[in-house]
């Protein structure tokens, strides 16, 4: 979740190192701790909705599309992102707006997202409501505002104190059921795409390397908006916490945790929410959270050796180009999708922004932050 409203510091302060939190106690930049839900209020509002869907509830591959849909539809995800799950049925309308609904007390319900134009950031949300056919509600509730979206519901509390983003959870999820390469080429021509930005793993993109490039991203809009002026030690944190907070980075961290330890193919009969209980909470649950980032390391080939990654310099060479392409895809989704709009993504592509963007700088924060918690 990126919140536009929050104040950016350009005081300079160099003696403050930065931090990629991945473990928070507390709730994202922006987010009101009286709007999180509890892990177990959040997993009944999921069950409710593979209720929604009868009969499918334990065919989990379809089933954790349309979940994921509620929180992450349109805007790439069918076209580049997720492109097997294009033709899923969601149960809401997804809808792109300038001016979101408001309750009695004023409140927006939409989901405030980043865009920008001429590098300056324009108002725009994400909208899920209920369409006027829906199965339960009928028509008597077009156009609200379900529960499960409300409220950015998607970080949760976990019963051990810490928060986690559970729509990154099912994002990732949802692309390890459907791989793919992701780069702007059609896919009859996806055997060109070395030629062109790519990045070889859609999961990756879809959660933890995508919440990276966001701050590399953001780094360099401001860099744009102040011309050219190089940002402040406490500007780039403030902007790793925005754009890639400590709940979406756990949340996806535990896409791969999970992935890694039970069968989503269905075959097992269960509920993706019996599957997320388990984990969370369950005696042998607690031993996979608790191995959550020794799970992730291996699945994005990490070698630890119990005091350090025995390959870090080979694995930050071949990510560094994943975070670079990464990066320029979300510079491109965010702006003007015109000749303009391509400039940017192509001169960081050809690294003219590397002293900005901070690829290499990212990753190794990152790195930082797993080896205080790996086990």
């Amino acid at each position: 979740m990126t919140n536009l409203n929050l104040t950016e510091p350009r005081t300079k302060n160099p003696a403050t190192p930065l931090n990629q939190p991945i473990l928070s106690r507390s709730p994202e930049p922006g987010h009101a701790l009286k709007d999180v839900l509890p892990l177990s209020e959040f997993l009944t509002l999921l069950k409710e909705e593979e209720d929604y869907w009868e009969g499918e509830q334990t065919h989990l591959p379809v089933m954790i599309s349309r979940l994921r849909k509620i929180f992450y539809d349109k805007w790439g995800w069918n076209k580049e992102l997720i492109r097997r799950a294009a033709t899923i049925e969601c149960r809401y309308e997804t809808t792109i707006t300038t001016d979101p609904p408001t309750d009695e007390s004023g409140k927006k319900h939409g989901h405030r997202l980043k865009r920008y134009k001429d590098n300056n950031e324009v108002e725009k949300y994400r909208l899920v409501t209920y369409r006027s056919d829906d199965r339960v509600y009928g028509n008597t509730r077009t156009g609200q505002v379900p529960a499960i979206f409300n409220n950015d519901h998607q970080e949760v509390l976990l019963p051990d104190g810490s928060y986690a983003d559970l729509a990154h959870v099912l994002a990732g999820l949802d692309a390890f059921n459907n791989p793919q390469i992701v780069s702007p080429l059609p896919p009859w021509l996806d055997f060109m795409y070395k030629l062109l930005p790519h990045c070889d793993s859609n999961m990756d993109l879809v959660t933890w390397l995508g919440d990276i490039a966001t701050s590399g991203e953001a780094f360099l809009f401001d860099y744009l908006r102040h011309d050219k002026h190089a940002l402040s030690v406490p500007a780039e944190q403030h902007y790793i916490e925005v754009n890639a907070p400590g709940s979406d980075m756990l949340g996806d961290i535990d896409s791969y945790a999970i992935a890694r330890s039970y069968d989503l193919t269905g075959a097992s009969g269960r509920r993706l929410t019996d599957i997320l209980q388990e984990y969370y909470t369950g005696e042998t649950g607690l031993l996979f959270a608790q191995r959550r980032y020794s799970l992730f390391c291996k699945a994005v080939g990490l070698e630890w050796d119990g005091r350090a990654f025995t390959n870090e310099e080979a694995w930050i060479q071949k990510y560094h180009a994943q975070l670079r392409d990464a990066t320029t895809f979300m510079l491109f989704s965010l702006t003007d999708e015109n000749l303009k709009g391509i400039i940017l993504p192509f001169e960081v592509w050809c690294d003219q922004y590397s002293d900005v963007v901070k690829v290499d700088y990212l990753l190794r924060l990152f790195l930082t932050s797993l080896k205080t918690l790996i086990v």
